[in-house]
């Protein structure tokens, strides 16, 4: 064992395997806002809560700061391409994908997503370099393809061979 580092703690945290998520909001002048996310998590079945971090330098922070409510999609193995659009700076991200735009305060989320989370958002945390976003699910859509996967810095797709267990 060694000594963390920012680059060997890096490396460690790509060998975990995670989903991949857009998270989206819209501000209160009408501007929609999203970011790529693995680092996603369930934190309640009652109330259902869910959290997602956000880098504390992103364009969206602001947006997602004063939010209201958030979507969180969950991608399916289709959507490679939008996780990276979404993944990128200075990108006018909705432009061109399929997303559905909610009424009133209701977030825009993707309704061929492997799920999509509609989420009153709670009090932010700031930890680190990162802010935790909480929200409490209040609608959920849930699509039927199979997961989108982020593993050792690439996408990969599931195999739905199972694994037994004892």
């Amino acid at each position: 064992m060694t000594t963390a580092t920012p680059a060997n703690f890096k490396d460690a945290m790509s060998r975990f395997p995670s989903g991949v998520t857009i998270v989206s909001t819209t501000d209160r002048a009408g501007r929609h806002w999203g970011f790529t996310a693995s680092s996603f998590s369930s934190l309640s079945m009652d109330p259902p809560l869910v959290l997602v971090c956000l880098a504390n330098k992103a364009e969206s922070y602001e947006a997602f700061m004063g939010a209201d409510h958030f979507a969180i999609n969950l991608l399916s193995n289709e959507q490679k391409d939008i996780a990276m659009h979404f993944a990128r700076k200075n990108a006018d991200k909705f432009s061109g994908n399929a997303f559905v735009y909610g009424e009133g305060n209701e977030p825009p989320h993707l309704p061929d997503s492997m799920a999509a989370l509609i989420c009153r958002a709670q009090e932010p945390h700031i930890a680190g370099d990162h802010t935790i976003l909480i929200g409490e699910v209040q609608k959920v859509h849930i699509g039927s393809d199979d997961p989108l996967v982020y593993f050792n810095r690439e996408f990969w797709q599931l195999t739905s061979e199972a694994v037994e267990t004892a």
